[in-house]
């Protein structure tokens, strides 16, 4: 049996290990015997992650300096009449003009061109040319402007429009028009006149839209009024324009009213105006008549003042004011 499992020993010894008992006996060789490592080799400073600390105080780096670059340099080379020659000039430096040197200059251009403006002879106005006037006089229409020896660029022309409606009531309408170096030409339009109104020796010419401005003339060719005051203002809805200027002395209803009545009264005989009995005339035979502000229905007011005039005068009353302010209610007093 011993030897037996000897040959039987010795016939596994001679075999060749497959690959499982080489894995098994690897294994268990591994169990018993102590493993030997290399020792570990200290990490290299390159090899260390890159440590980030933050301080509290400031760390002043210092600035490299800038290399200045040279300027570039313009060469000029000429060329000669001989063929194939040229002469070469001094390289000059290339100039750059920068946004603040340009506004530098841009600056002191305005406050040269600025000062010349203003003292420079050239742009101070002398004189203005008025166009369009008819009874007014172009000296006193420029006179009131106000703009000698002043420069041309500090003449607001809408404010010149409005001190002329303001100090010259007899013009309806202005325009004025400013242009270099000094020149300004004012174009005019005059009021022409409707009627004339006196009060207490006041004389004042009015046009046909009611506004009222200093006599020009002696108007002998138009309707006077000889009033006791003024008439009531109208009532007129007016813009911010219109009360710069002057206002209406009456309605243009009343200005027609007062040319229409003109020529109903007896030749050579001024209209009377009371602010109690309205607009009448004084009759060349000794009395006053008045006929009310309404002149709308004179035709038949005339005609009862006609037929009352005959009624006293076959009864030889000499009456001192006949009323036919109201048609149906007439009547005349013996005393003024």
């Amino acid at each position: 049996m011993m030897l037996r499992s000897e040959n039987e020993t010795m016939s596994r010894k001679e075999r060749p290990l497959s690959r499982a008992d080489q894995v098994r006996a690897r294994r268990q060789a591994g169990g018993r015997t102590a493993r030997h490592t290399a020792p570990r080799r200290a990490p290299a400073a390159s090899d260390l992650p890159p440590v980030l600390v933050r301080r509290a105080e400031a760390v002043s780096v210092p600035r490299r300096r800038r290399r200045l670059r040279p300027r570039p340099r313009r060469r000029l080379d000429i060329a000669l009449p001989s063929p194939g020659v040229e002469m070469r000039l001094p390289a000059l430096p290339a100039v750059r003009l920068g946004w603040r040197l340009l506004s530098f200059f841009l600056v002191g251009f305005m406050a040269a061109l600025l000062y010349l403006l203003w003292t420079l002879p050239a742009f101070r106005v002398q004189q203005a040319r008025v166009e369009g006037v008819e009874r007014l006089s172009a000296d006193q229409v420029a006179r009131s402007l106000l703009v000698f020896n002043k420069p041309v660029f500090t003449i607001d022309p809408r404010a010149m429009e409005a001190q002329l409606r303001q100090t010259q009531p007899a013009l309806a309408s202005v325009s004025v028009w400013v242009g270099f170096p000094a020149q300004v030409v004012v174009q005019v339009k005059e009021r022409q006149p409707r009627l004339i109104w006196e009060v207490d020796g006041q004389v004042q010419w009015v046009d046909a839209e009611g506004y009222a401005f200093p006599a020009l003339g002696n108007g002998d060719e138009l309707p006077r009024v000889q009033a006791s005051a003024w008439p009531p203002p109208p009532l007129m809805v007016t813009t911010p324009e219109d009360e710069s200027g002057p206002q209406p002395l009456m309605t243009p209803e009343m200005v027609e009213a007062v040319v229409f009545l003109r020529a109903q009264a007896p030749p050579g005989v001024d209209l009377l105006y009371d602010q109690e009995h309205g607009f009448g005339w004084l009759d060349p035979r000794g009395w006053k008549v008045y006929f009310g502000m309404d002149v709308a229905d004179i035709d038949m007011k005339l005609m009862v003042y006609a037929a009352i005039v005959d009624t006293l005068q076959n009864q030889g009353i000499q009456p001192a004011l006949i009323s036919v302010e109201y048609l149906h209610a007439p009547y005349y007093r013996l005393e003024p």
